[in-house]
This record gives structure tokens, C-alpha cells and sequence, in this order.
């Protein structure tokens, strides 16, 4: 398998859903392998080195909330793009993967000469933090079993193999979530500034405040999250990736830890 780019040059505008300003994206075809931000000083790499997260977004090379749209072009292959971000921000859409993965499909792709990187997990490796839990176990190709509890009703749980096929069926047009009763307290912390019901699915009361568009659609968004931030290895993953009561500080341990595992990083302490 070797690095593929885009076709056609690719936009998307729109709010940023933690800022709750206008963005405008612009995917640019790439020559040269990687994920890159056209930053002042020449391109920044998107990759785990240049990362800061919390349990809301990950924060990628000065751009936040980047894991929906990494996801889409983790899942389409595209592994070699330039990215102009005008607001700070990845643009919302309608809060899930599905703006990008639908315009990634339309400009299509195309390949590069030389070979992507392959992460085999050899030896299972997992991070703790609390009551939350990533592992990553050898298998072929992506699969994520993910468990999400929730405080106000049943767990959710969903087992499946990432691929193209089953991610825009059952995951890329789901949705972020929050508990209206956050609100408050998120924008008081400057976050979800841009949410709505147009592009949050909110819940209350033991049920959605908007439809659903899954039963179970906050643990099929958070497999999104995990596997926008597992792109940032910039490698073809082929593992198991269990994940209990995780968010995005988790995955992005385990990613660590994984690169650790399969030489692509230096140990923790020893720079980043």
C-alpha cells in the first residue's frame, strides 16, 4: 500500500464547534507523504508530536478538533494533504465525520510512489487513567471494541473492523454528544461555543433531547474519535483496539504507546 493524495483541491466551511466562529478548510493535494498545517514558518506535521488534548478535542498543530475530519481521511487512505485552517478550528459540519469523508469521496484519490507505514501491534500494550482503559492487541487490520458509560442510562458497547464500507454505514455520520446540563459549564470554559441541536446530539433525561440517528450513536462517535486520533501514528494500524470509559487524553496514550512499542518514538521523558 503506498501513500495516497487527493485528486482535487477540497473545501468546507462553516462554525467551529468549540469556538463558535466561522472556519473555512482548504485540503490541498500533497506530493510528498504526511498530514501537514500550512503554518507562517513553512508546513507543521500533523503528527503525535505536535498534539495537545483533552477529554472534549484534540488540538493538532494549532488546529483544534481535528480527529472527525482525520478520521475521514484515515479511513479513505489519504495519508499525503496540506491543510490551509482559516479560524483556528476545524469547521463543525453537522458534528460528525460525515461533511469530510462525503468530500474526500467526491475530489477522490489518487496514489503516491512511495509505501505508507505499517504499525503491526506485536505484543498487546495499554494505558490506565483512572477508571479508564485503551488497549491495543495484535490483529489484522482496525478494530475497535468500545464501551461508554453513561450516567443517565444502560452502557453502550460496539465491536466492529474499520473500513471504508463500515465507516460510512455505521460511523461517520455519527455525531459529538453532550448532557444539556453541561452547557453551562462548557461555555463558561470556553467550549462548545458553536454546538446546537443542528450539529450535537444532546441528552437528557434518560433519552435525546434531538433524534438520534442510531440507538447507540454516542459510542459509535466516540470509535470516530478514537480512530482520528490513532492517525496521527501517520501509519497504517493493523490492531485490537479495546477501549473502556476512554477519551481523547486515553487514545492519544495509547497512540503513544503503540509508537513506543513499534520504534516509530522515543520513550516518554525523552522528548515528544
Amino acid at each position: 500500500m503506498t501513500h495516497r493524495t487527493l485528486r482535487e483541491e477540497v473545501t468546507v466551511e462553516g462554525v467551529g464547534l468549540h469556538s463558535g466562529r466561522r472556519c473555512r478548510l482548504v485540503l490541498l493535494p500533497r506530493e510528498e507523504p504526511g498530514l501537514v498545517v500550512r503554518g507562517a514558518s513553512g508546513p507543521v506535521p500533523l503528527s503525535l508530536r505536535a498534539v495537545e488534548a483533552d477529554e472534549r478535542r484534540t488540538r493538532a498543530a494549532g488546529v483544534a478538533t481535528v480527529e472527525h475530519l482525520l478520521a475521514a481521511l484515515y479511513v479513505a487512505g489519504v495519508s499525503a494533504a496540506e491543510l490551509v485552517v482559516d479560524g483556528g478550528e476545524v469547521p463543525a459540519g453537522d458534528g460528525s465525520a460525515w461533511v469530510f469523508w462525503e468530500a474526500v469521496q467526491a475530489a477522490g484519490t489518487r496514489p503516491l510512489r512511495e509505501p505508507r507505514p505499517v504499525l503491526r501491534v506485536a505484543e498487546p500494550v495499554w494505558v490506565r487513567d483512572g477508571g479508564r482503559l485503551c488497549a491495543a492487541l495484535p490483529g489484522e487490520g482496525l478494530r475497535v471494541t468500545y464501551v461508554v458509560e453513561l450516567r443517565d442510562r444502560p452502557a453502550q458497547a460496539l465491536d466492529v473492523v474499520v473500513t471504508a464500507q463500515t465507516f460510512a454505514r455505521q460511523l461517520a455520520s455519527a455525531r459529538t454528544w453532550g448532557y444539556r446540563e453541561e452547557a453551562a459549564a462548557l461555555h463558561a470554559a470556553g467550549l462548545a461555543l458553536g454546538a446546537t441541536e443542528q450539529n450535537t446530539l444532546v441528552l437528557e433525561d434518560g433519552g435525546y433531547r434531538n433524534p438520534p440517528r442510531f440507538p447507540d450513536e454516542p459510542v459509535r462517535h466516540k470509535v470516530v474519535d478514537l480512530v482520528g486520533d490513532l492517525a496521527l501514528l501517520g501509519a497504517e494500524v493493523h490492531a485490537h483496539v479495546v477501549a473502556v470509559r476512554a477519551g481523547h487524553r486515553t487514545h492519544l496514550a495509547l497512540a503513544r504507546r503503540m509508537a513506543e512499542a513499534a520504534g516509530l518514538a522515543r520513550p516518554e521523558g525523552e522528548g515528544k
